[in-house]
């Protein structure tokens, strides 16, 4: 596989020097793109850099507003195959620009994980081998009820993963969940605090709700969750915690809708009782479980 990487400003110099470690010998070209564009931009074809190398994957980061259509014409002049372009920021990329990406690259498949940390195979051969080692954060916890060691099966790409292992050794199990995301604002994790309007949270909330769901995988229980009781009348409400719940618009299975009822997995569930303020049937309840 053959990678050619597009970044601008330190977001998207830190996800550079990430992915480097392990991609190094299969990016073949690397472009700087200006920070502080015009957001409206009439044609960004003057920005389409010189010495540009056949690859099969576009890694996209950092680029904010029109100059991301500049990956269409990349695309096509280098023949690649799949573009993954990200979105740590609500201002980079909006709904009609992507549409716009997407109607320009014929055949190429294109992702946009938002944020970059929510990348997860998609069936398609190279997001997805790029997506074995940089995306949706996975981890296995050592230890019986204290954290001996941490292992990273997926680093984020902004390599926020790596940091939070190295520094939970020592923790109770019962506080790993919590410190999970002090880590991750301590990194200190760049994903903007304005409310993203299409996920109905920020991205860097959405962000700590992944590194989270690596700890809960890992140790199989959460100290905090939300449970569906008998009051649930989800298809009188038409399940609006379903569609109130951000981590669901992120594309992950927070809440479960099983006919008339809705269920809530603690595994992916972000706890930000955006769901249990809304049910009009106080049919959500917050409880305590421990392991």
């Amino acid at each position: 596989m053959k990678i050619t990487v597009l970044y601008s400003g330190n977001y998207g110099e830190r996800v550079l020097n990430t992915i480097l470690e392990k991609f190094a010998q299969k990016i073949v070209s690397i472009h700087e793109i200006p920070e502080n564009l015009l957001e409206y931009i009439d044609d960004v074809t003057e920005y389409v850099p010189e010495n540009l190398k056949e690859s099969d994957l576009i890694i996209s980061v950092g680029l904010f507003g029109d100059i991301n259509l500049v990956v269409c014409d990349i695309a096509k002049k280098i023949n690649a195959k799949s573009i993954i372009i990200e979105s740590h920021s609500p201002k980079q990329l909006t709904s009609g620009l992507k549409s716009e990406i997407l109607n320009n690259l014929n055949d190429v498949n294109a992702v946009f994980p938002k944020p970059f940390c929510s990348l997860k195979p998609v069936g398609d051969t190279y997001i997805d081998e790029f997506a074995k080692y940089f995306g949706s954060p996975e981890i296995e916890i050592i230890g019986e009820t204290i954290v001996k060691s941490v292992t990273v099966k997926r680093n984020a790409p902004c390599g926020s993963t790596k940091y939070v292992a190295e520094n939970l050794t020592g923790y109770l199990f019962d506080e790993v969940e919590f410190e999970s995301g002090n880590k991750l604002h301590n990194y200190p994790c760049l994903a903007s605090m304005d409310i993203d309007t299409e996920l109905g949270d920020t991205i860097l909330h959405l962000a700590g709700y992944k590194i989270k769901e690596a700890v809960k995988k890992s140790l199989k229980f959460s100290n905090n969750i939300l449970k569906v009781n008998d009051n649930c009348k989800g298809f009188e409400c038409g399940f609006k915690c379903y569609k109130i719940c951000p981590v669901v618009k992120m594309g992950e299975n927070a809440v479960e809708i099983e006919k008339t009822h809705a269920n809530i997995n603690y595994i992916y569930c972000g706890y930000c009782m955006k769901c249990l303020n809304a049910c009009p049937f106080n049919a959500i309840e917050a409880i305590d479980f421990k392991k």
